[in-house]
């Protein structure tokens, strides 16, 4: 499952693709724990160990970037289904309900498996997440175990952590429902396409 933040500048700024999508991190150690040598052999941790200022997994960004789309609608509501466990690629980001349309291109790839999420970024800003989630319904609740965006990205503005989603054998869609919610970031969809 995918997870994104904003960063602000002196204003609004882009959005990035980074792991499924709260983020409990509000200081400068976004860390989660988990050793070297686990590191090598998982690609990355939903527990904990990471040290701060390191990147989060080990994972290589495949996805092509997209460019994102913008609707007045409402943002709809996802169906539930199977999460399937595998590599997945973002191929579509759609903000709803929104006035200002975010134009910089996105990509991210997901490697999902027994309630973890590993994701890595690249455009516009290179970030690595991991996240572990729960299912109920058609809910997914995300917990963010580390975040690493490369840089001192300033206030942060995170996702709310829970959304509905879409599975199917081959795809995966989140419902980033944050209008109603303390989080500032605007409504979105993103469908990400199993390798």
């Amino acid at each position: 499952m995918t997870y994104r933040v904003s960063y602000r500048a002196s204003c609004r700024a882009s959005y990035l693709g980074v792991a499924v999508l709260t983020y409990l991190c509000a200081g400068a150690a976004c860390g989660s724990s988990q050793s070297a040598s686990d590191a090598a052999t998982s690609g990355g941790s939903c527990s904990a160990n990471v040290p701060p200022g390191q990147a989060c997994n080990t994972l290589t960004n495949v996805g092509a970037a997209v460019t994102p789309t913008c609707v007045t609608d409402a943002i709809p509501t996802g169906t539930g289904g199977t999460i399937v466990d595998g590599t997945y690629t973002l191929t579509s980001q759609t903000y709803y309900g929104s006035t200002a349309c975010p134009s910089a291109q996105v990509n991210a790839t997901l490697e999902i498996a027994g309630g973890c999420v590993q994701e890595v970024s690249g455009s516009p800003i290179l970030a690595t997440t991991s996240t572990s989630y729960t299912v109920e319904g058609a809910t997914v609740t995300r917990t963010v175990t580390c975040l690493d965006l490369r840089f001192d990205a300033g206030p942060l503005s995170l996702d709310t952590p829970t959304h509905t989603f879409t599975a199917t054998a081959t795809t995966y869609t989140i419902f980033i429902k944050n209008s109603g919610t303390t989080s500032q970031n605007p409504d979105r969809v993103e469908t990400y396409q199993k390798h």
